[in-house]
């Protein structure tokens, strides 16, 4: 980012374009407070010191930080749209994020892909998108598109595409399987995100061979400390499902606080209103003990160096404007959000009309692909009642839920007489199980795979999401197989969403059209909506604070140990199906 014409600027020959006055900055090189007036012209910072300009503002001494960067994260998360999720994360401060698009690809492939793109760039933030390198996560399963090395290259070059998304097969990788080293060579002068939880030791060691920069995944200290030993740089995720910032905190020292950032993974609606983003994390590791210099520091430029962003994360000559103003550092609400230089966000608000930038509606997007694959996306084959209803056994093996965990158990459910048909609801309802099923939603294969659940909860009715990680088929929770079914239907009539059926009627449903993971409505709108279906949830039983998240990874199979996908039962494990029926 050479400025050769900006040199009598910098120089204060001439004036600035624009200078923030009377400022404290913090000097994250130093992790100091420095008081400064701030120039800048043409998007970036010209210098630190005595300046005049054309535009001055008077920052009365407030401070001033970069802006922030979310090294990880999965936007489909939000459940919202990307201008939406937009509108609620910049005025919080994020101004950099690095997207993985791996859930709508595995939905609908390149055009998923294409379409965040195409979506992201129209944000005033710095956009990086990932190249996915594990769609379909599992072959046990129907997943919406398979994506190769020879399809991801077709994007490199594409202005936002940065790097590639998490990788996630890392037996593949330590065992030198083709298909994923075909990607990493395909994605060998890019940034390679991992995704490798407590993978240590020589199998590491092998890892690392890849050229893989950076774990989101670590949950100790020790891992932690092992992993920046050997070069990593580590991402403290504070998510809504996995929030590992407490555990990891005492591994940070003044040795080695260069090679922390800060990453969001996946950060659903309500937390985004109540908590906020990048800044909820810096808030809670000052809570827990980090200088706010430091937490800062960890939040800007050690994610840009990390990431391989150049001029980024300072407040410093020659480095984007992209500027937060905040009253203070102890509590951290971000006042104003400059980006190159330019008010973009005040006071909780993003500075745009809803008609300036590219929306996730289906207005903006007349592609037929993107019609059919996007708006399009819930195609069910020929299913019918019975297809909800156990087969008559005297013994079944059951799915067992663990207490704040996506990890899962095996157990088993053992008949109190000889049923000709399924056992009695109220029979499961005293073992507390619940029927689960995968209903098949991408090529209309009819396939439904058919489980028990333990400790879920449910009394009554049925709970039903289109979002099912990684392949997004169909996931529904219920005892009457009639109430299942319709739930399914229902979800189809939306063309994804979630849905909460009792007794035969549709009690409350909220409609995610874009790939059946995402809404059109604002943030605060999904998570007013979520709030009532949980509240429902719980009113039939449900004992989770979050019953549709809780469903979404019940067909996960790259984490142990009992899964279910459209297919049938997953031992993770032993890596192949089991059956349900024992005896």
């Amino acid at each position: 980012m050479l400025k050769k014409k900006l040199l009598k600027q910098a120089r204060g020959i001439e004036k600035a374009d624009k200078v923030f006055k009377n400022a404290i900055y913090v000097d994250v090189f130093n992790e100091r407070l420095m008081e400064s007036d701030i120039a800048v012209a043409d998007g970036i910072i010209i210098g630190v010191g005595d300046y005049q300009a054309e535009e001055e503002i008077d920052l009365s001494g407030k401070i001033v930080i970069p802006g922030l960067i979310d090294a990880h994260l999965h936007l489909e998360s939000s459940m919202t749209n990307v201008d939406h999720f937009a509108r609620a994360v910049i005025p919080k401060g994020t101004t950099t994020i690095v997207a993985d698009p791996h859930e709508i690809a595995n939905v609908a492939g390149l055009t998923g892909i294409k379409y965040l793109l195409q979506a992201g760039k129209a944000q005033a933030w710095n956009f990086n998108l990932m190249l996915p390198s594990c769609v379909p996560a599992s072959e046990f399963e129907h997943s919406g598109a398979e994506l190769k090395a020879a399809d991801l290259k077709t994007l490199i070059g594409e202005e936002g595409i940065f790097g590639l998304g998490e990788v996630m097969n890392y037996p593949a990788v330590i065992n030198g399987e083709s298909e994923i080293w075909s990607k990493i060579e395909m994605a060998a002068e890019l940034f390679k995100d991992g995704h490798a939880p407590g993978l240590l030791g020589k199998d590491l060691n092998a890892y690392l061979l890849a050229g893989i920069a950076a774990d989101h995944e670590a949950t100790t200290a020790a891992e932690a400390l092992e992993k920046i030993s050997k070069g990593m740089y580590i991402m403290i995720r504070e998510g809504s499902v996995t929030r590992d910032l407490v555990s990891l905190l005492p591994a940070v020292n003044s040795s080695n606080s260069s090679r922390f950032l800060f990453a969001t993974d996946d950060r659903h609606p309500g937390d985004l209103i109540d908590e906020g983003q990048i800044d909820f994390a810096v808030r809670k590791a000052v809570q827990y003990g980090l200088s706010p210099l430091r937490a800062i520091k960890m939040a800007t430029i050690n994610a840009a160096e990390a990431l391989g962003i150049k001029k980024l994360g300072a407040v410093a000559p020659g480095y984007r404007a992209d500027l937060l103003v905040l009253d203070n550092l102890r509590n951290f609400e971000v006042e104003k959000v400059y980006k190159d230089g330019k008010l973009v966000a005040e006071n909780g608000t993003l500075l745009k009309s809803i008609d300036d930038q590219i929306s996730l509606t289906q207005d903006n997007f007349s592609s037929k692909e993107i019609e059919e694959k996007i708006f399009n996306s819930v195609k069910i084959g020929n299913i019918s009642e019975k297809d909800f209803k156990l087969p008559p056994a005297k013994k079944y093996r059951v799915i067992e839920l663990i207490k704040e965990q996506v990890v899962t158990g095996e157990s088993f459910y053992q008949t109190e007489s000889e049923y000709k048909t399924e056992p009695l609801s109220i029979e499961l309802i005293g073992h507390n199980l619940v029927k689960l099923a995968v209903v098949e939603r991408h090529y209309r294969t009819g396939n439904v795979g058919l489980g028990l659940l333990r400790n879920f909860g449910l009394r009554r009715g049925a709970v039903a999401t289109s979002i099912g990680h990684d392949a997004h088929n169909i996931i529904v929770a219920g005892l009457a197989a009639k109430d299942m079914e319709l739930a399914v239907r229902e979800i189809e009539k939306m063309q994804g969403g979630l849905a909460i059926v009792v007794d035969g009627i549709v009690e409350e449903t909220l409609a995610l059209p874009v790939a059946g993971l995402m809404a059109l409505k604002p943030v605060k709108e999904v998570a007013s909506r979520l709030n009532k279906m949980r509240e429902l949830a719980n009113n039939l039983g449900v004992n989770r604070d979050g019953p549709f998240m809780t469903l979404s990874f019940m067909a996960l199979t790259v984490i142990p140990k009992l899964k279910l996908t459209d297919s049938g039962l997953f031992d993770v494990n032993k890596f192949e199906n089991v059956e349900l029926v024992i005896e």
